[in-house]
């Protein structure tokens, strides 16, 4: 529910109005861009009449939000919501924003060689996954704890923020059977700059309320993958999860979805028509995969530019320096000359856009 204060409002009775909320237990969010012209009421509002909030003096008009995803709609805020990162850098800001790297950490030199092309092209967010969701249990599952070290090493050397994946509230085990003393999301939100929850835990609602709680005080961004197979509406509820339990810094992420077409062509099929209903629906910043959505390298980049026109507030991209052995999704990752032309002219889209 959000109450309109009206524009000869004091701020006596916009306290009023702040102190009905409390007292019937609910909590609320200044919505107004200076002072509190506009209060959001967070809670489950159904049972009670805008009565409750219409008759106080200085209120011009409470309006019932209808969607089920309440606190990312834009019906409770119209305003885009720009997620500052620190040092210049944001998501759903003026630029394009663009996250590059490998879908996997492997070693010291593969990291340092992708971040040596990757900063130097004016991208400010490296990707890479620690901790890797495999659907076999004999692929490479992640370096871990030690690959949290190596991207913090890999931000210091080369001035990066860092994008990496929480698979989830257990323990990570090494190739040697050695258990992390601190589970994988404790691990992630320590050294991470934006934590990514992939697709395949999207619909993990009790992991996204730890997530929110885990998060509520230091407020780190969530980057939100749509799973595979699941509706808009799914993809929205489960951002809703993060942002009612404390967090509202969400970025949502696009990664293709399943269809009936036939993967030798592309690995999922790329849901760009979904960038523009998510823009209309939520105030949150959506950025698109081409990676994954497209599958293979030669599809990456029209993709991604495709992307970039339908309104994506950036770009989620998996490069590597020798794409051809490497241990996850080789076939997907492009190279540093194509990351760098896929750039190019992604920033000239945004540009003639803007």
């Amino acid at each position: 529910m959000i109450v309109h204060m009206s524009r000869t409002a004091t701020p006596e009775d916009q306290n009023r109005v702040l102190d009905r909320i409390t007292k019937m237990g609910f909590k609320y969010e200044l919505l107004g861009a200076t002072g509190i012209n506009v209060v959001g009421i967070l809670g489950d509002l159904s049972q009670v009449p805008e009565s409750n909030f219409a008759d106080l003096c200085g209120v011009a008009k409470v309006m019932r939000i209808s969607k089920g995803y309440k606190l990312v709609s834009r019906e409770y805020s119209a305003k885009s919501k720009v997620i500052e990162l620190g040092g210049g850098v944001m998501v759903g800001g003026s630029e394009l924003t663009f996250m590059a790297g490998p879908c996997s950490l492997e070693s010291v030199e593969q990291m340092m060689a992708i971040g040596a092309y990757v900063a130097p092209m004016g991208i400010k967010i490296i990707r890479g996954g620690a901790y890797k969701p495999r659907t076999s249990p004999y692929s490479f599952q992640g370096m871990g704890l030690e690959g949290l070290k190596l991207l913090a090493t890999i931000r210091e050397k080369y001035g990066l923020k860092i994008v990496t994946e929480a698979t989830g509230l257990h323990h990570h085990i090494d190739k040697d059977g050695n258990k992390e003393t601190r589970n994988v999301l404790e691990n992630v939100i320590e050294y991470a700059d934006i934590i990514q929850i992939g697709a395949r835990n999207m619909k993990s609602y009790g992991f996204l309320q730890e997530l929110g709680i885990l998060t509520k005080d230091c407020k780190k961004p969530i980057l939100l993958k749509r799973g595979d197979s699941s509706t808009l509406k799914d993809f929205l509820l489960a951002a809703e999860y993060i942002v009612a339990n404390g967090n509202p810094n969400v970025i949502l992420c696009l990664r293709g979805i399943r269809t009936f077409e036939e993967e030798k062509f592309q690995r999922y099929t790329p849901d760009i028509g979904a960038i523009t209903v998510l823009k209309r629906e939520s105030n949150l910043p959506v950025i698109f995969d081409p990676s994954h959505s497209a599958g293979y390298r030669a599809n990456v980049a029209g993709t991604a530019l495709a992307a970039v026109a339908a309104g994506a507030d950036g770009l989620l991209i998996e490069t590597h320096n020798d794409p051809t052995n490497a241990l996850c999704d080789g076939d997907q990752s492009v190279t540093e000359d194509q990351l760098k032309d896929i750039k190019s002219k992604a920033d000239a889209i945004w540009n003639l856009l803007k």
